[in-house]
């Protein structure tokens, strides 16, 4: 039997509530918020520099079932963004709440801003299913498993209108 394993968003303060997100949507807005499609606290296109959404942080969870070991985590990413429009993410020891100023822009994702990042984010797109980002982590049991990933939007001044694409994260891991 298969381990039933939830991919849960974290927001709000430290630990972080978790809400499943497992098989749906979650928008990356200017608010630290899991919402499906609701549009409050869009990310807006700057008249200059950038802007960025509030950062998303992820993790998987082991709720039942494990018979043996879930190991070698990996996460990545497939679509494409319109122009000026970027995603970047690293994995995490720990969490951070998103900060910034709701409704205008999130604080870069930075090592400074999220301390607990394994080195500086990277342009997500490159982490695909041919290449994927190894997440560190393993279990036997049930709860949090690995590393988090944390990922946010980025925004410049030539970006059109509008939602944009939708990129879909896939988490994948091995279980024995």
């Amino acid at each position: 039997m298969a381990a039933v394993v939830n991919i849960e968003r974290l927001t709000g303060i430290s630990p972080g509530a978790p809400t499943v997100i497992t098989g749906i949507n979650t928008r990356a807005n200017a608010d630290d918020n899991h919402t499906v499609s609701g549009t409050s606290n869009p990310v807006a296109i700057p008249t200059s520099g950038t802007k960025y959404s509030f950062w998303v942080t992820t993790r998987l969870n082991v709720v039942s079932g494990l018979g043996g070991t879930l190991d070698n985590i990996r996460w990545f990413t497939s679509g494409a963004l319109g122009p000026s429009v970027g995603i970047i993410a690293q994995d995490a020891t720990g969490y951070v709440q998103a900060a910034g100023v709701v409704g205008d822009t999130g604080d870069q994702l930075t090592t400074v801003s999220y301390p607990t990042l394994t080195g500086a984010p990277v342009n997500a797109l490159t982490f695909t299913s041919g290449s994927p980002k190894a997440v560190p982590g393993s279990t036997s049991g049930t709860g949090p498993v690995g590393n988090r990933m944390v990922y946010q939007f980025t925004v410049g001044i030539s970006a059109v209108p509008g939602a944009t694409s939708t990129i879909t994260a896939t988490w994948r891991y091995d279980e024995t």
